[in-house]
C-alpha cells in the first residue's frame, strides 16, 4: 500500500512539474513576441487602471506608439518618452519634465509590450482558450517562481488568428493589480527616432528636473 502511495504522489509531482511550463503557453508567448518583432512600428489606443484589494486607484486612457524597446506614451495629463535608456515624463499641468533612467519593472508597468519577453526567466506558464470581444483569445497565466519578483502573476490574453495583445493584468508584489487594455493595434508604422525623445523646442518654459 505504501509503494503504491508513494508512486501515485510520484507521477502527481511530474505532473505537476510539467504544468509548471506549459509548451503550449511557451508557443502562443513565443508567437507573440515574435509577432510584436515583425510589426515594426505599433501604434494603438490603450486603458490603463490600478486595483487594490479589488478597487479601482483611477485610470488613465492615451495613445501608444512603440519601435522596438523605445516609446512614446500620450495621455490628457501627461507625455512619456522613452528612447531605450532615458525617460522623459511630460506633465502638462505643471510644465515640467522628470528626466530618469526607468528600472526593468518600471518600465513593464508603462509599456505593455516590455512584458512579452519576461518570460524567459523566472517564471512558470499555461494556456486557456476563450472569447474576448467578439473573438477567440489564448489566456496566458504566468506565475513567478519567487516571492520576490516586484511582479508575480500576469493574465494576457492575446488574439489566437494573428497574436494581437487585447489586454494585459499583472499583478505586483504587494498585491496590486493593473490592467492594460489595448485596442486599434496598427503595425507597419513608420516612426523616427526622434519620436521617442523629448522635443525640448516645443515645450520651451518647460521646467526639467533631473531624477537620474
Amino acid at each position: 500500500m505504501k509503494k503504491i502511495f508513494l508512486l501515485l504522489l510520484f507521477v502527481c509531482t511530474l505532473q505537476n512539474v510539467a504544468a509548471q511550463k506549459d509548451p503550449q503557453a511557451r508557443k502562443v508567448l513565443e508567437a507573440t513576441e515574435k509577432a510584436f518583432e515583425k510589426g515594426k512600428g505599433i501604434s494603438a489606443r490603450f486603458t490603463a487602471e490600478n486595483f487594490v484589494n479589488g478597487q479601482s486607484q483611477g485610470s488613465s486612457a492615451g495613445t501608444m506608439k512603440i519601435k522596438g524597446q523605445k516609446f512614446q506614451l500620450t495621455t490628457n495629463d501627461l507625455i512619456t518618452w522613452f528612447d531605450g535608456k532615458t525617460q522623459w515624463s511630460y506633465l502638462k499641468q505643471n510644465d515640467e519634465v522628470n528626466v530618469s533612467t526607468p528600472s526593468a519593472s518600471e518600465l513593464q508597468g508603462m509599456n505593455p509590450y516590455a512584458i512579452l519577453n519576461i518570460y524567459k526567466k523566472g517564471f512558470n506558464y499555461s494556456v486557456q482558450k476563450g472569447t474576448l470581444r467578439g473573438q477567440g483569445v489564448y489566456t496566458v497565466r504566468l506565475t513567478a517562481e519567487s516571492k520576490s519578483n516586484d511582479i508575480q502573476e500576469i493574465l494576457l490574453d492575446v488574439s489566437q488568428s494573428n497574436y494581437t495583445p487585447f489586454c494585459i493584468r499583472f499583478r505586483q508584489k504587494n498585491g496590486s493589480w493593473t490592467k492594460i487594455v489595448v485596442r486599434d493595434f496598427k503595425n507597419q508604422q513608420k516612426f523616427n527616432d526622434q519620436d521617442f525623445t523629448f522635443p525640448k523646442e516645443a515645450y520651451p518654459n518647460a521646467e526639467v528636473i533631473d531624477l537620474r
